[in-house]
């Protein structure tokens, strides 16, 4: 599903063939994953092509226009953690992105951005904090083209683990 950029040299992506084939109804795709609770109620994760489906989700679609046609990346504003800013974006000229991965249910940053956590105290995979409790850090809101969208403690931290 890369980018023609990210591609095997001389290869075409199957995406863009199946475009420039005119083989679906809108030149989009859509990845619905499910949890393993959800599976063992017989929901099953999937992949559309030329639609997405209205039945897999509740509310209003977001559409973020791609700024970095390479790996999906689109404009990232802030980070938020229990409502409060991070500042990662903040003083970054060239601006943020994030970039949207269905190979890994893992989230990376670069360095600029997990040295920004540290410093306010807020773990990462490279960064361990002891925790008092696993609310204790609460939320993560990502702000992506203005809009929020949040994560729950349970979904952004690991289990509680001993150290």
């Amino acid at each position: 599903m890369a980018y023609p950029a990210l591609a095997e040299k001389g290869v075409k992506p199957v995406f863009d063939e199946m475009m420039d084939q005119h083989l679906l109804k809108d030149n989009m795709f859509a990845f619905y994953f499910t949890s393993k609770q959800a599976e063992n109620l017989g929901l099953q994760s999937d992949m559309t092509f030329g639609y997405y489906d209205k039945s897999k989700f509740k509310g209003e679609m977001s559409w973020h226009s791609v700024k970095f046609k390479y790996m999906f990346g689109v404009q990232l504003d802030d980070v938020l953690i229990n409502g409060q800013s991070t500042g990662i974006c903040k003083d970054r000229a060239e601006g943020c992105m994030i970039t949207f991965d269905s190979g890994t249910s893992l989230m990376s940053m670069p360095t600029f951005a997990t040295d920004k956590l540290a410093q306010s105290h807020i773990p990462t995979a490279s960064f361990i904090v002891p925790c008092g409790n696993q609310q204790q850090f609460g939320d993560m809101t990502l702000v992506i083209g203005g809009k929020p969208y949040t994560l729950t403690n349970e979904e952004w931290m690991f289990p509680a683990q001993q150290i």
